[in-house]
């Protein structure tokens, strides 16, 4: 039988059909290797969210600076936080156990200046500074000198 000649459409065609069938996706996983790149990391951070109760004053100077040392001798941190701002209750607890307290007083300076109250305390003197605002007075500073 004689033999009849491929026509280069015909052959473009076949190649074309062939190229196609080994490209298809028959659903199988693939994997593709890529000699020319590197892999990419994606680095995401997020800032540490930060919560606090909010503080609640108390109704004098004393009675702030009272609460806020009782806290301390009590070893409560949650208690002189309902009182003071984060600073000075870092500020009391890193100084260690307070022992025995002695008030030494609170300063009357003018209205509506912040108020100056004085501890004796085993860690050191206490120096706590109570500032007022509408609602009432909280502990905004607390120093501990060495003893």
């Amino acid at each position: 039988m004689p033999r009849r000649a491929s026509s280069p459409a015909a052959a473009l065609f076949m190649v074309c059909v062939w190229m196609l069938a080994a490209c298809s996706n028959d659903g199988s996983p693939t994997t593709e290797t890529s000699s020319s790149s590197a892999p990419t990391t994606t680095t995401t951070t997020t800032a540490p969210t930060t919560t606090t109760d909010p503080i609640v004053p108390a109704g004098s100077a004393s009675d702030a600076a009272r609460a806020f040392v009782n806290a301390w001798r009590n070893g409560d941190q949650g208690a002189a936080a309902a009182i003071a701002v984060p600073a000075a209750v870092q500020a009391v607890f890193a100084a260690g156990e307070p022992g025995r307290v002695e008030d030494r007083g609170c300063n009357t300076p003018p209205v509506p200046g912040p108020v100056l109250c004085v501890y004796r305390t085993a860690a050191g003197e206490l120096q706590v500074r109570v500032q007022p605002r509408p609602d009432g007075w909280f502990v905004d500073q607390a120093i501990v000198s060495a003893a």
